[in-house]
């Protein structure tokens, strides 16, 4: 069995809830987490749900580069790209900072939930320690993958960071709703959702309330203002609020809730309907409890677009452009999926990353050398060949 350092990026709660997930995956099949390292941005807060989960075992938080929204709504591509630059030598400090904590705590391999401080240790240290990267993303670079025609330019640049997060991996695991083929010429394994305990012991029962998610407190000004033309129906919603920080009742309808897992999942087992971002782990969780989802991606927001696209393509609901919770109440008079087939998938996940797990730490005893594969490649070039076309020595 092995001993794993995760390494997470602390943006939204995607990333932190795969974590937990699979460190409840890893410990049943008898592997240990000896440590956490969360990349975030301004220091910012991580979560209570996931330090009250890993309890005292050892943590790291560091800087790492975030997306930029500016004043505004959408996605700044722009200056999130800037970033990366300007700040270089603190995301510099982020992987020695990393490194040590690493060598603290002297893990077999290392679990990267698309954290780039972990491409940036892995190509200073030359990947001494075998590593895994793990998300959504990774499906994206897999050929078999189907994405969105648009936006071409903005999917370079994110498969480009994709690819510098997994900078020094054995192989990536694209994380994908429904199964797909394996991308073997690119090291890219299909594995489904990974969902917590948690989620999988939830009773799902039909409510008449809706619930939304909101990966950005600014995208709430529309919500607001459908709720109030439609007082008739009651709406959940969980935000992350630097000025509102308990419950907030906008109106008798509308009722705002600071994150909070527990909460959150309770509300998504009783209610009719999910209103999100299109953050892929709360798809895979409304999913999971048959519950209809609108997916409206923030602007410019590249990644959650094909989210939303992936999502309406397996069947987790609708795509919109906008908070027009209209198309959402249409949606819902006809909304009839068949979870089946993704609930089987779901059971594969232990399975599955038990085996990954397992081949990490493993030695790579059929592995060569450059040199010397170069030097046999020599050889069998200069040695002269018999009337028979076999190859001879050269004595």
């Amino acid at each position: 069995m092995g001993k794993f350092i995760f390494t997470i990026q602390g943006e939204g709660r995607g990333h932190l809830t795969q974590a937990i997930s699979l460190s409840q995956l890893a410990q049943e099949a008898g592997h240990e987490v000896v440590g956490y390292a969360v990349g975030s941005t301004n220091n910012r807060k991580i979560p209570s749900f996931f330090t009250d989960y890993i309890g005292d075992k050892p943590l790291l938080q560091y800087e790492s580069p975030s997306l930029c929204y500016g004043n505004g709504k959408a996605v700044q591509v722009g200056k999130t790209a800037l970033q990366a630059f300007s700040k270089f030598k603190t995301y510099w400090n982020s992987a020695s900072e990393l490194a040590s904590f690493i060598d603290e705590n002297r893990p077999d391999g290392i679990i990267n939930f698309y954290e780039s401080i972990t491409g940036l240790h892995q190509w200073r240290t030359g990947a001494k320690i075998p590593c895994i990267s793990i998300g959504h993303q990774y499906l994206l670079l897999n050929k078999h993958f189907q994405t969105i025609p648009e936006k071409k330019i903005d999917q370079f640049f994110l498969n480009l960071n994709t690819q510098i997060t997994a900078i020094g991996s054995k192989k990536k695991l694209g994380l994908s709703f429904l199964p797909l083929e394996n991308d073997t010429k690119r090291n890219i394994d299909v594995i489904p959702p990974l969902l917590r305990k948690e989620v999988k012991e939830l009773k799902s029962t039909a409510g008449k309330s809706w619930l939304a998610y909101l990966t950005h407190f600014r995208l709430a000004e529309d919500i607001m203002a459908w709720s109030t033309l439609n007082p008739d129906i009651q709406l959940d919603c969980f935000w992350d609020h630097p000025n509102h920080k308990e419950t907030f009742q906008f109106s008798s309808n509308l009722t705002f809730h600071p994150i909070n897992a527990e909460l959150y999942l309770e509300k998504m087992s009783q209610c009719a309907g999910l209103i999100s971002t299109a953050g892929f782990e709360s798809i895979a969780e409304a999913m999971y409890l048959a519950k209809p989802t609108m997916m409206v991606p923030v602007p410019n927001h590249i990644e959650q677009m094909i989210n939303a696209f992936d999502g309406a393509q397996s069947g987790a609901g609708i795509a919109a452009s906008t908070f027009d919770l209209n198309l959402f109440k249409v949606y819902q008079k006809d909304h009839v999926t068949d979870y089946s087939t993704y609930h089987h998938w779901i059971q594969e996940s232990s399975r599955l990353m038990d085996i990954h797990l397992r081949e990490l730490i493993q030695p790579d005893r059929k592995k060569k050398s450059s040199w010397k594969s170069l030097f046999t490649k020599r050889i069998h070039w200069t040695l002269p060949k018999n009337n028979s076309g076999l190859s001879i020595p050269k004595i």
